[in-house]
């Protein structure tokens, strides 16, 4: 089971540029553990200056959905 989440933050000091990054959480881990560095997977980053709006985000998630879907699908395996 994975969270999916956006933080957005302020890379620079004295200066108004937001940037985004697009994380997944691994849900099935002890709740101390989840969001350690390790246990986290960078997705994708969403470029400034301002807060991307809710439907160009669709956008950014479009590869990750795509990945997560052929996941659920499932790859054959075969022996050789």
């Amino acid at each position: 089971m994975l969270t999916l989440n956006i933080d957005w933050f302020q890379p620079f000091d004295r200066r108004t540029h937001s940037s985004g990054a697009i994380y997944l959480s691994i849900n099935n881990l002890p709740r101390s553990e989840r969001l350690k560095s390790e246990n986290v997977i960078l997705v994708g980053m969403m470029p400034g200056p301002k807060e991307t709006s809710t439907d160009s985000i669709n956008h950014y998630l479009k590869p990750l959905v795509d990945e997560l879907l052929e996941m659920y699908i499932g790859v054959e395996m075969t022996d050789s």
